[in-house]
């Protein structure tokens, strides 16, 4: 398999999965100084290039400074364009209910048109605990899963603390993408 191997911490961008296979294997990004790895399924890639492969934030040339997520501001990590022409973590956009991907199979571009302003007016509960006061209210959060629970946090904030899971929808094949607040994922799994 013509992937370039770099020294990875985590696994995909996406889905933290560290493993790759056959018919999904895991592509990391040859742009100069990004550590983007992806499985091909969790970045829209409709082909495995058998060359150099840049992620769509290197692939773009835009000044790195410029490029971040509307979602949860971060600069680093797997992102796409969204519909009008800014960037968003597909993590991101997976975990936000309201945002989409125009196009199913490359999975983008990212549409955020029917995002709430209720998402962009919480706290961070994450950023809080880490001293980050500045980024807690940046963005837009997600909501614990657990009923009743008012913990918010940015989704690439749970990413990190490990706390996203997927869980089996009513429909079969579909997944349902969840996340908890520390205290509720660890009675979760418990």
């Amino acid at each position: 398999m013509p992937i370039s191997m770099k020294e990875m911490v985590g696994g995909c961008c996406v889905c933290s999965d560290e493993r790759g296979w056959a018919e999904n294997p895991l592509v990391y990004c040859d742009g100069q100084g990004c550590n983007v790895a992806v499985h091909q399924a969790c970045y829209g890639i409709v082909q495995v290039p058998t060359g150099p492969w840049f992620c769509r934030k290197c692939e773009s040339q835009e000044r790195a400074a410029r490029v971040k997520c509307e979602l949860c501001q971060q600069k680093d990590g797997a992102l796409k364009r969204t519909d009008s022409g800014g960037w968003c973590h597909v993590v991101c956009a997976l975990f936000i209910p309201e945002a989409w991907f125009a196009n199913v199979q490359t999975m983008e571009p990212i549409v955020l048109k029917n995002l709430p302003q209720e998402r962009f007016n919480k706290i961070c509960y994450v950023c809080e605990e880490k001293d980050r006061a500045s980024k807690a209210s940046t963005g837009a959060c997600m909501q614990c899963n657990k009923n009743g629970c008012k913990q918010y946090f940015h989704v690439t904030c749970a990413q990190a603390q490990g706390l996203l899971c997927e869980e089996a929808g009513n429909y079969g094949d579909n997944v349902k993408y969840c996340g908890y607040c520390d205290y509720h994922y660890k009675k979760l799994v418990s």
